[in-house]
């Protein structure tokens, strides 16, 4: 008997000293690491123009960030980048009425939005634009494949991505990019018209937190099939289309920004290289498109981005996942938001009705009227450690405490039925400060469309009851709004919001959603609220004066070493086949300069084609969506091993060639490969 208290009590101790020995690794970076201070001032931008007719302006920037950096979105499960699949961009395009003030849609290629680097921008682009702060909003696609280490919480920092530490260097470069993109649509502005449509595609998405969702009350079919999946889900494309007046006198397609409700998750963990996911294909198949359809003359840009997309998942095939279902998804959202672009060829206007507003509500002062429904700090649930349906790791996702669908009694505190990860040694390590706490809230108005945007994962539930919360707003101060969205992730990240009613289930959705239960009643509250006030004052604004982001740092941008070898061919080209899951390609071995040279957000690859095995011009390049760059490891001399890949290649016809083409870096010279066909 004794053995037996004896061997209790030391299991008992054993699993103290592994909650207490996680505990501090979690805590370790906030302990241990520099901090970085990072100051913006809420700045008075240009005196805006008078203008009598609509004008719009589009600008596009590269932001794929260097080889090295670590990836956010599928946290511990991410890997660090080793190259890009397809690059990350990152489109602004602003509109401006007559007579009002404008409005910038800013949409970028990222795992997440960021409140330091929306703030930052809008400081920025002040300077040399007239876009102020609360006209400015930025959205994302969600991406799972983009890099991390560029938020405004420790928290996010931390345990968004598989290595901790706000990276100054990934934020600089962010802002550089971003603010380029909005003063470049800025200077291109011009006489414009535009056209808003909806339509709906269902069967590329499903809802992966059935279990959750079917708790709703006003839910009346329980099933959780996959049929009903199917059926859970937003299905609505919304598409601004713009189009600009040429100097021939006549209007051409500008681009596009569009929202639709799927998580950027069909490229799956553990995978190294930078990818766009479904939106890539999305946003260049549509570009493509109206490129060739309409002939502009200038580069058009399709900006999509979230909608409210929390438990809304790709329908990729069983056992598939991967690049093959990521195309297809993306391929079928494009070809339905390309029929949806054409049928707006006459119902484009330049008769506009444009304004925007903008809130934000620190949860650590909130006063007593504002605060109401969320809890006073954040807390995670133990259900995010098992992750999201779909992405479940051995055996982790299923054991007990990690376990979707195990809450708590849900007695004795604001947060109800979660189950605390770290039990109280979270609030114990984690102060409430260190999690995402300033909230800000976005709305615009464009004709008959009200957007609102979040910086939650907002559920297709939670995203019902908010876009009902606002259209009691627009009844009674609107007229002429027929199309309300709920966008997520805008202006920054705070987990999820879900319903009380999912929330009390603990999947990874509630257990994700960190200010309680009454998430999803309080953003509702406030969006019919900060609605209600843009449609009685267009241009409001509650905002500070400045910001001070104090985040715990670290470094991951790769040394830039000056290179003093040469480009060599390490490997001919060769043919790689296609098999169940993967795509066809050639692929050729090369010595490169390192990574902290190679600039990632520069033209770099290309694929040149002969009939003569001597004369070549340009096929593709690595603007579109089938050419890639991995790192293979360091060489000497500043050099870098590489392997390049061109997938889903042209069928080589008798007498046809073709090459790789390297673009000038550093020192080094353009650079071929062998032919090969």
């Amino acid at each position: 008997m004794k053995k037996t208290i004896k061997r209790i009590l030391w299991g008992v101790l054993l699993l103290v000293l592994l909650a207490m020995g996680g505990a501090l690794h979690a805590v370790w970076p906030f302990l241990t690491y520099p901090v970085e201070a990072i100051q913006v001032q809420r700045k008075t931008p240009l005196l805006s123009e008078s203008n009598e007719q609509l004008l719009a302006g589009v600008g596009v920037r590269d932001i794929t960030t260097p080889i090295g950096i670590p990836k956010m979105g599928y946290s511990a499960w991410a890997r660090d980048a080793d190259g890009f699949r397809n690059r990350l961009k990152a489109r602004a395009f602003y509109l401006k009425p007559p007579g009002g003030e404008p409005l910038l849609v800013l949409q970028a290629d990222l795992p997440a939005s960021s409140l330091v680097l929306q703030r930052k921008v809008a400081e920025r682009v002040a300077e040399r634009t007239d876009v102020a702060v609360h006209n400015l909003s930025l959205h994302v696609t969600h991406t799972h494949s983009g890099p991390g280490q560029y938020f405004s919480s420790d928290f996010y920092n931390a345990f968004g991505s598989n290595r901790p530490g706000f990276d100054p260097d990934v934020f600089g470069f962010l802002v550089q990019q971003l603010s380029e993109a909005v003063v470049e649509a800025y200077e291109q502005r011009r006489p414009a018209k535009l056209a808003i449509g909806q339509t709906e595609l269902y069967g590329v998405t499903r809802n992966r937190a059935m279990g959750a969702y079917v708790r709703n009350e006003n839910v009346s079919d329980k099933q959780q099939t996959e049929a009903a999946a199917l059926r859970a889900v937003n299905p609505r494309i919304t598409l601004v289309r713009l189009d600009g007046l040429t100097e021939q006198g006549n209007y051409r397609p500008l681009g596009a920004f569009s929202t639709f409700a799927i998580h950027g998750t069909a490229i799956p963990p553990f995978t190294h290289p930078y990818h766009g996911d479904v939106w890539a294909f999305f946003e260049r198949q549509l570009e493509d498109h109206i490129r060739h359809h309409y002939q502009p003359p200038w580069p058009v840009a399709h900006g999509p981005f979230e909608a409210n997309h929390g438990d809304n998942n790709p329908n990729y095939r069983l056992g598939l996942r991967g690049d093959i279902e990521t195309r297809r998804i993306g391929l079928e959202l494009a070809q339905q938001a390309w029929q949806l672009f054409q049928s707006l060829d006459d119902q484009l206007t330049d008769q506009v009705i444009i304004s925007s507003a903008q809130r934000e509500l620190d949860v650590l002062n909130l006063a007593a009227e504002d605060r109401g429904l969320l809890c006073e700090r954040a807390i995670a649930g133990t259900a995010v450690v098992g992750a999201a349906k779909d992405d479940e790791v051995f055996p982790i996702s299923y054991l007990p405490p990690f376990q979707r669908g195990w809450p708590d009694d849900g007695a004795g505190d604001c947060h109800g039925a979660k189950r605390w990860m770290l039990s109280r040694l979270q609030a114990w390590g984690l102060a409430p400060w260190r999690y995402p706490h300033r909230i800000s809230i976005s709305s615009f108005r464009i004709n008959e469309l009200i957007l609102v945007g979040l910086p939650f994962e907002v559920t297709f539930e939670a995203g019902n009851r908010m876009a009902d919360a606002v259209q009691q707003a627009v009844s009674q101060y609107g007229s002429g709004i027929r199309q309300v969205v709920i966008s997520s992730h805008t202006n920054g990240f705070f987990g999820y919001s879900t319903t009380p009613e999912e929330y009390s289930a603990q999947w990874y959705e509630g257990g994700h959603t960190i200010y309680g239960p009454n998430t999803t009643p309080f953003l509702a509250r406030e969006s019919r609220e900060l609605v209600a006030m843009m449609l009685q004052q267009p241009g409001y604004a509650d905002l500070p004066e400045q910001w001070q982001f104090n985040l715990a740092s670290a470094r991951y941008f790769p040394e830039s070493v000056t290179p003093t070898g040469k480009r060599v061919q390490l490997q001919p080209a060769v043919f790689v086949a296609a098999t169940r899951n993967q795509e066809p390609y050639w692929e050729w071995q090369v010595l490169d300069v390192n990574p902290g040279q190679l600039q990632l957000h520069q033209p770099l690859l290309a694929v040149e084609v002969s009939d003569d095995g001597e004369h070549f011009s340009t096929l593709l390049d690595d603007q579109g969506l089938d050419l890639q760059v991995i790192h293979n490891g360091a060489s000497d001399a500043g050099m870098s091993r590489y392997t390049l890949r061109w997938y889903n290649p042209e069928i080589a016809v008798p007498g046809r060639w073709f090459r790789f083409r390297l673009e000038p870096r550093v020192n080094q010279a353009l650079f071929h490969s062998s032919p090969f066909r």
